[in-house]
């Protein structure tokens, strides 16, 4: 038994995290725009709309508050350059952009008024993992979250990992998604600040 524990720890620290799975939830890379119908004109302006909020989530402040920036103007005007995945919805048209495209955009055409949101790293414990299909759960999820730049197990047992996460935004941004979500519940008397268990 002892064997199959410290065989299992193995895999998981050797196995590879991805952040390209399939998403969940409105992230800070997507936005969802009302339409009257889906026509390609229609489709267009609901692009730009969702590139424009898009903005206004990275940033700190909005690109609007810069209107001699005509970098980020023309960006709204070719959105759809950016985008990485859309759909129609029961709400309207979901699109998805390109986290890298976007963070270039804004660090080419942000004035002084705006920064990006710094990307800051933070220790996250999830209980609950107890087979390689928990920690391929967890990870799935946990590599859905766009403003998620990279993820790295730290410590692990036969029950939890501990991982070190770097988010655009830091812990805020992705606290917000994990409460939101539901996937992981917050266990609020655990040691460390930021302790989740996995609920399958």
């Amino acid at each position: 038994m002892l064997r199959r524990s410290a065989l299992f720890i193995l895999i998981l620290l050797l196995l590879p995290i991805s952040t390209g799975w399939a998403e969940m939830a409105v992230g800070l890379y997507e936005a969802e725009i009302p339409v009257e119908n889906q026509s390609a004109e229609v489709r267009r302006q609901a692009v730009r709309d969702a590139l424009e909020e898009v903005l206004d989530k990275v940033a700190r402040s909005s690109h609007e508050a810069a209107p001699e920036n005509t970098l980020l103007d023309r960006a709204l005007r070719q959105a759809e350059r950016y985008i990485q995945q859309y759909r129609y919805t029961e709400l309207g048209l979901w699109v998805r952009f390109d986290s890298q495209a976007v963070d270039e955009l804004l660090q080419q055409g942000l004035s002084s008024s705006g920064t990006l949101l710094p990307i800051e790293d933070f220790l996250l414990k999830v209980t609950g993992i107890g087979s390689l299909t928990d920690y391929i759960g967890v990870t799935r999820y946990l590599g859905s979250l766009d403003s998620l730049q990279n993820i790295q197990p730290r410590v692990v047992t036969p029950d939890s990992t501990l991982f070190q996460i770097h988010a655009r935004g830091g812990e805020t941004t992705i606290l917000q998604r994990l409460v939101n979500d539901g996937v992981l519940q917050r266990m609020e008397e655990a040691t460390l600040p930021y302790s989740f268990h996995y609920t399958r």
